[in-house]
């Protein structure tokens, strides 16, 4: 069936966006010789298209483009663009114009810095697929990324971060870099919309300026990932002052209509404990009701306070949908991304709104195959066909007379878990090009069918550009494991999260190319083998490679009687440990445990990270038992697990959120022992202690996992 769909499509233009409108007739114009044909470009301001769009028609000796704005003309050339294969261009009509105004991307340099030129290529790929906002997140607590000449110390301090190993994380935009940036932008018309984080996820403003928190105290780096609840202090008049020192120099350097100033995720315990915000309250008259907290009244307050200077300065106001909270200011614009609720109670008091729900599809930083094969993400799961999926009008909005206030949609791609430029291109697409069609295209006009197609000529645009992109990686049908055990024989069944042309496997540990032998049905195996498998794509681009051992193996046996112990025998060591290694010649001292979950409890969990933080390591040993004799497989987050003395998983230094290290084991009916070491550190960002440190038994094949029992 994709064959025929793929044969069907071959005889039509693959654009993304689709056109609004679009005929097809035989023949096709040369872009070469002979010198007669003519290419034509004509701005008529009062042709009656509308601003971003154009028409464009193709015959055998011309090309002729129209729009009322330079916008629509750069829209057809891109268009063009994509038209063109081996210097021939398709003989067309299509008039075309964009569904909504605001068709967004969003970076985020704070928790891993981007480059200038990697910026300018995203705009540059984004752009040509007709979005026109990138919204670029500027400050946060982990990193202060824009130089603001009056308070020098922001990038100084604020723009370098020093880990928890040691390795130090640093990179800032001088207002000349961000000129040249926001000229870029705008020659292929893509506003660049920057955000300045207030008054929440302001650690790194606050590091450099103690000054601006509730209790002007020191604070360390912050390199984890969270919302702490060191925030902005809206009860000292100086936060005020700042903030409008700041705009006073941002606003120089991006003339866009709009600022977005954050406003989400601020934890408020620090103010319900400050004189200076609860004077604040009082002075305010800010009581609780059933519209919100008095502190969250006071959050709107510093909001509105935003807006009248963001207003001095001829500017408009976004936040995110935590600017609701309290009562939103007049004029503000919204980003709903906890779903559609924000969006829509905003759109129904008449403000605008731009839908980004994080669940929904709009989130590209979620993981979008199996989180045990894809790297790390921070969770949820949203496929290529999920993004495609989503529509940013409720029908609430249009039931009630209200859609218009979506003025658009946008995707984001926050980069806690994104640690390279290859990685992050990687979670960008083609997941952005769905975005980018359901912000173009006529809602009648899209059709995943059709789309998922068309996405294969997208990604050889990549290719040429050398750009990294997700190809689906073949799983297995219950979850994904990389080392597998059999006693009789092992069947091992893939799919992939979109229809791929093949997927192409080796059994001798040699690489599968596009020749090797193509995946038809289970296979299966009676002795060891290392297969390695890869999808392969419409155009011959292999996946990245996944490598599987299969092992035959007796049953491990059971524990004799006398070795059988119940209870935990556990001890800890403490120190800034990464490894399991770096624990050799530590000072272990014997603990009591009720239960393996009970190893990250051992120092209370602090999201401020201060300097009192204890850190150390664990290990655990006890027994468990299985009622029958079968191959089970084992998942755990901590740093490793032995089964009868066998190092099973090994964690070793990874991000240790969402276990990628599955491994199966055959055990005999009976008693096993289980050592579990369990290091509470932070790697990439995640603090261990927030794991869960359990390790998890299903008995392979049965889906049904299940915490091992201790005897």
């Amino acid at each position: 069936m994709l064959k025929l769909l793929t044969l069907i499509l071959a005889l039509v233009p693959q654009l993304i966006p689709a056109p609004a409108e679009m005929q097809v007739r035989g023949g096709s114009f040369l872009v070469t010789p002979p010198s007669n044909n003519k290419i034509e470009f004509r701005l008529e301001p009062d042709c009656g298209l509308p601003a971003e769009g154009y028409t464009l028609e193709v015959t055998r000796s011309r090309v002729r483009a129209v729009a009322s704005t330079e916008a629509g003309l750069f829209y057809a050339r891109q268009t063009l663009n994509q038209l063109e294969e081996n210097g021939r261009i398709p003989c067309v009509t299509i008039k075309d114009y964009p569904r909504f105004a605001w068709r967004g991307f969003h970076l985020d340099p704070c928790r891993h810095f981007l480059s200038v030129e990697d910026t300018k290529q995203y705009i540059d790929i984004l752009a040509s697929y007709k979005m026109n906002v990138m919204h670029w997140h500027l400050t946060d607590d982990q990193g202060w990324r824009i130089q603001i000449k009056k308070y020098p110390r922001l990038t100084e301090v604020g723009g370098t971060r020093t880990e928890f190993d040691g390795s130090v994380h640093q990179g800032f935009y001088t207002q000349e870099e961000i000129k040249e940036v926001v000229a870029y932008a705008a020659q292929r018309h893509v506003t660049v919309l920057p955000e300045i984080e207030m008054p929440g996820h302001a650690i790194a403003a606050i590091r450099a300026y103690p000054g601006l928190s509730c209790t002007k105290e020191t604070v360390n780096t912050f390199y984890t990932w969270g919302s702490p609840d060191i925030v902005l202090c809206p009860g000292r008049e100086f936060m005020f002052e700042f903030l409008e020192d700041v705009i006073a120099e941002v606003v120089e350097l991006f003339p866009g209509e709009y600022i977005h100033i954050g406003g989400d995720e601020c934890k408020k315990d620090k103010w319900e404990q400050c004189p200076h915000c609860q004077a604040r309250i009082k002075a305010l008259g800010l009581v609780a009701d059933d519209k919100g907290t008095a502190e969250e009244k006071l959050q709107s307050y510093a909001i509105r306070r935003m807006e009248d200077i963001l207003h001095k300065y001829g500017r408009k106001l976004i936040g995110w949908d935590e600017i609701l909270e309290g009562g939103l200011s007049p004029n503000a614009t919204v980003m709903s991304w906890r779903g559609e609720t924000g969006g829509i109670a905003a759109a129904l008091q008449g403000h605008d709104v731009i839908m980004t729900p994080s669940k929904e599809g709009m989130y590209l930083d979620h993981y979008q195959g199996d989180s045990k094969i894809e790297p790390v993400a921070i969770g949820n799961y949203t496929t290529l066909e999920k993004a495609y999926a989503y529509d940013p009008v409720p029908a609430e909005l249009v039931q009630n007379g209200k859609e218009d206030h979506v003025i658009g949609l946008q995707c984001n791609n926050w980069s806690e878990y994104i640690y390279s430029n290859s990685h992050r291109q990687y979670m960008l697409f083609p997941r952005a090009f769905a975005v980018a069609e359901t912000g173009w295209t006529p809602k009648a006009k899209k059709d995943w069918e059709s789309f998922r197609v068309r996405v294969d000529k997208a990604c050889r645009d990549l290719d040429r550009r050398g750009v990294n992109y997700h190809i689906p990686l073949p799983e297995q049908p219950g979850g994904s494991c990389d080392k597998l055990v059999f006693t009789d024989k092992a069947v091992v069944e893939f799919t992939t999260t979109r229809p791929v042309a093949a997927m192409v496997y080796t059994v001798d540990g040699s690489e599968p190319t596009a020749a090797s032998a193509r995946y038809t049905q289970p296979l299966e195996f009676t002795r060891d083998a290392t297969l390695k498998i890869a999808s392969l794509t419409s155009y011959g681009k292999l996946s990245p490679v996944r490598t599987i051992t299969i092992r035959q193996e007796e049953p491990m046996e059971a524990l004799p009687a006398a070795a059988v112990e119940s209870g935990i025998r556990s001890s800890r060591a403490d120190g800034r440990f990464v490894t399991v290694a770096d624990t050799q010649g530590a000072a272990w001292k014997e603990i009591k445990l009720e239960k393996l979950r009970d190893m990250n409890t051992l120092e209370p969990f602090d999201r401020n990270m201060p300097d009192t933080l204890r850190f150390y390591a664990v290990q655990a040993q006890a027994c468990f038992n299985v009622k029958e004799t079968a191959v089970y497989r084992f998942s755990s987050d901590c740093d490793q697990v032995w089964i009868d003395g066998r190092l099973l998983i090994d964690n070793g230094a990874q991000v240790k959120r969402y276990s990628r290290q599955d491994a199966e084991a055959a055990l005999e009916a009976g008693p096993h022992s289980v050592k579990v070491v369990y290091i509470y550190n932070v790697i990439g960002g995640w603090n261990s202690i927030r794991n869960k440190t359990d390790v998890q038994i299903m008995r392979a094949g049965s889906g049904k996992w299940r915490k091992i029992e201790l005897l």
